[in-house]
């Protein structure tokens, strides 16, 4: 298990009491937890504002993903280890979306700072 890997887990929604088993996307590993970014294939009728916090996934199918996918990445999600890497990784994200994903998360926050 290492950052990077998608596993399947059960992430909460942000706005209602509820959750969703999905894939995520492992950011860090600790003691008893995991912060992931939530992957999903639902693109084509969010807002211009959420597509904007969305990074493609250009190799998704040798990320292990079965259909064209983003990584959102609004916000991690804090979660319990055991429930995470209780299965097998579905894949892990290729060199290039790796360092895709981090420039596109730079380019997000250099805009955040610029827009204060």
């Amino acid at each position: 298990m290492k950052a990077m890997d998608i596993y399947i887990a059960d992430v909460p929604f942000d706005d209602i009491d509820k959750s969703k088993v999905r894939p995520a996307l492992v950011v860090k590993v600790s003691q008893n937890r995991v912060n992931v970014f939530k992957i999903t294939s639902k693109y084509k009728n969010k807002s211009n504002v959420i597509k904007q916090l969305y990074y493609p996934i250009k190799e998704w199918k040798s990320a292990g993903l079965s259909h064209p996918s983003y990584v959102d990445t609004h916000r991690t999600y804090n979660l319990p280890q055991e429930k995470i890497f209780a299965k097998k990784p579905l894949g892990k994200l290729s060199d290039i979306d790796r360092i895709q994903l981090f420039e596109f998360i730079q380019a997000k926050l250099g805009e955040q700072k610029r827009q204060k």
